[in-house]
This record gives C-alpha cells, sequence and structure tokens, in this order.
C-alpha cells in the first residue's frame, strides 16, 4: 500500500478495471442520509441481499445513530462524490469489488470490510481480471469469506492472513414455527416414550418409500409412529385406506383421534401445526428431496430448530445454501433411494445418533446469527475509531 492508503493503481489490471468503472454518464451520486451518526457505505452484490438486510438490522440495533447508505452507482464520479460526505467505513458484501469505490476509499484511508466473499480459483490466476481483483483486495481492513476454498483462494491472491477469516454463509434466520403448548403437552402425554418421526409435505410419489420406511421402523421399535403430513391434504382419506390396507392402523387428525398406543401412523392435516409436529418427533424426513421435485419442500431449519434430527433425498435446488450447510456440519442424513430411506429411518430410533444430529441441526440453523454478529464486529470496530 502507497503513502495516503492508495494502492499501485499504475498496474495494468487494476487500471482496466478502473477504465471499465469510470463513465461520462454516470448517475448522480445518492441522497445521504441526514443526521450527526456515523455514515456507513454499503455496497451489496446480488448474491448478499439476505445478508445486508440481517447485517443492517443488527447495525441499527447496535448503533442507533448509524446512518447507513447502500450504493447503486459505483462510478469513480460517484465514488469521490460519496468521499465529500465524510464517510466512517465501506462494506462490501458479496463477490463484486467495486474498483473505483475500492480506490476512492483507499486514498482516504477510509476502512475497508469485505463480507460474504465467496472467490472462484481463477481469482488466484494471472488474468487482467484476476491482477485487478488481487490488488483490489490488498486495502481490506478484514476479508470474511463463506467457506474453505474462498479462504485458500484469498490467501493465494494475496490477502494478509491476519484479515482473512471464514465465518460461513450468512443463512436465513428463522423463528420457530409456533404451537399450542397445551395441544403438545397432551400429545407428548399420550406418546410416553414411544419412537415417533414426522414425514413432512410427502408427495404422492413418495408415499410408499415413506410407508416402507415406517415398517422399518416397526422391525426395530413395534411401538414406533409415524406423523405423515402428505403434502396434498386431499390425500389423507385415500392414504388412511391404503395404510390400513398394509395392515397398518390410523388416527386422523381431521376427525380429532388421537395417536394411542393402537396406532401406527398419524396423520395431519396436511402443512398444518407443523409447529406441533416437528416438537414431537425427534426424527423428520422432508418430503419431496427423495422423488426429485423439491419445489414445496419444507425450509430444513424449521426441524432443526425444534431439536428434530433430518432425513432427506438427493435434491436439494430449493434450499441449497441450507442443505450444503448442514451436511457440512454433520447436521442431516442425506438419504439416495426408498431403500436407503427404510435403512436410515430404522437407524435413527437410537437415541444417541438422534441426540448427535439433532443438537448439529441446531447449531446450524441459530449459527445464521451468529455469522452477523461476526461480520458487524469490524464494522462497529472501524465505526467507533472514527472521528466524531
Amino acid at each position: 500500500m502507497g503513502k495516503g492508503g492508495g494502492f499501485g493503481i499504475g498496474r495494468l489490471g487494476l487500471w482496466w478495471q478502473l477504465r471499465k468503472a469510470t463513465g461520462q454518464d454516470a448517475a448522480p451520486a445518492p441522497a445521504v442520509p441526514q443526521g450527526a451518526g456515523p455514515l456507513l457505505l454499503v455496497h451489496v452484490s446480488p448474491d448478499a441481499r439476505l445478508a445486508f438486510s440481517q447485517v443492517q438490522r443488527r447495525l441499527m440495533r447496535a448503533r442507533p445513530d448509524l446512518r447507513i447508505l447502500e450504493l447503486g452507482d459505483t462510478s469513480a464520479l460517484a465514488a469521490e462524490s460519496l468521499m465529500q460526505a465524510d464517510p466512517a467505513a465501506l462494506l462490501l458484501l458479496g463477490s463484486a469489488l467495486p474498483p473505483a469505490l475500492i480506490e476512492a476509499a483507499s486514498r482516504r484511508a477510509l476502512p475497508v470490510i469485505l463480507a460474504e466473499a465467496r472467490f472462484a480459483p481463477e481469482d488466484a490466476g494471472w488474468t487482467i481480471r484476476a491482477l485487478a481483483r488481487r490488488e483490489l483486495l490488498r486495502p481490506m481492513q478484514a476479508v470474511l469469506v463463506t467457506d474453505p476454498a474462498s479462504h485458500a483462494t484469498a490467501l493465494r491472491m494475496g490477502a494478509d492472513r491476519r484479515r482473512v477469516a471464514m465465518t460461513g454463509p450468512v443463512a436465513e434466520i428463522r423463528d420457530p414455527l409456533p404451537c399450542s403448548e397445551a395441544e403438545r403437552s397432551v400429545m407428548a402425554q399420550l406418546l410416553r416414550g414411544r419412537h415417533a418421526w414426522l414425514a413432512a409435505s410427502v408427495p404422492p410419489d413418495e408415499e410408499a418409500a415413506v410407508l416402507a420406511a415406517h415398517h422399518a421402523a416397526l422391525a426395530q421399535s413395534h411401538r414406533a409412529l409415524l406423523f405423515l403430513a402428505p403434502r396434498d391434504p386431499d390425500r389423507i382419506d385415500p392414504l388412511a385406506e391404503t395404510i390400513e390396507a398394509s395392515g397398518l392402523t390410523v388416527a386422523r387428525r381431521s376427525l380429532d383421534e388421537d395417536p394411542t398406543d393402537e396406532v401406527h401412523v398419524m396423520l395431519t392435516d396436511g402443512p398444518t401445526e407443523m409447529g406441533l409436529w416437528y416438537r414431537l418427533a425427534p426424527v423428520t424426513y422432508l418430503g419431496g428431496t427423495l422423488g426429485g421435485d423439491d419445489t414445496a419442500a419444507r425450509h430444513p431449519f424449521e426441524p432443526a430448530a425444534l431439536g428434530s434430527a433430518i432425513v432427506h433425498g438427493p435434491h436439494t435446488d430449493r434450499h441449497a445454501t441450507e442443505w450444503q450447510q448442514l451436511g457440512g456440519a454433520g447436521a442431516a442424513r442425506q438419504v439416495a433411494d426408498a431403500d436407503g430411506l427404510a435403512a436410515a429411518i430404522a437407524e435413527l430410533s437410537q437415541p444417541d445418533l438422534i441426540a448427535t444430529l439433532a443438537s448439529n441441526a441446531w447449531t446450524v440453523s441459530t449459527g445464521g446469527a451468529d455469522v452477523t454478529i461476526r461480520i458487524c464486529a469490524p464494522v462497529l470496530d472501524a465505526l467507533g475509531k472514527a472521528k466524531p
């Protein structure tokens, strides 16, 4: 880094990027929020919108006087205009490194924090774009990345090891689904220690696999109980007939029937009262992930936040980030097919295995708050050091 906070903008790669970012028709700089508190400039990449909403809320709780200005135009003209407003820090969320904005901040020795960052292997290469990104990374006061591969790439790009940290991605923080505590207490008394599991939002093409898995569970524990929540409530009555034809006893929530000792399967009212079933079932299979259509699959943090261990199939596109986090933390059991589901459900009748999965899942589902705190820490530190 050169004197006065600059950082070698004569290098070819960065010059090329700055030239691209500088335009004669740049839009006027956005209006600066009024107030006496410090001004934080924030640039948000498309892949970091969720992170911004959570970081913004936590920052405002910590510093109610904070003025946050989200930036759209990042041209050289806009960047220079924004510097005249005497900001306290610049926060970059996501993978984009706007060159004119970073250079303008660097010339003023303005703290620059990069968070929720993801780097591709080619960022450590020797193309013009890669060289430019290397230079743009140098003035960062903190580089907070989402995954181990990005951490390794940032170091290969020349980032100061002392300033690079892996926080994991900001995941959606979901409030636990509610339920009637009186209802839960009555149901728990009826279960009296029975092993129970939930198949949530099950589409028709997975019903047979779920019932086969329950037969496997019954082979391990003859008092096992399945809470079956069909994706389509119109399937409740036909399902009851199918289940009874297989030799199992059914209770229907729609008829106010209870899961008494002789009941093997409790058919819920479909997608309603999910908070109740997650609380009662130590194990949950999330439907739609086995057959290939996960468009209506429940969010995996729903059962995780309520202490239910999770089993799922290979199709997880709808909540890919959350599933990746759960898998990486050993917080969910993935199965390949119906046979794998049956084996997993039978095995997860063991309390110690359930407890490990459920504990890991709970940690991941509440970890979004921890990641947000870690992102806010260097920002709040920079704001605290800003001149009054």
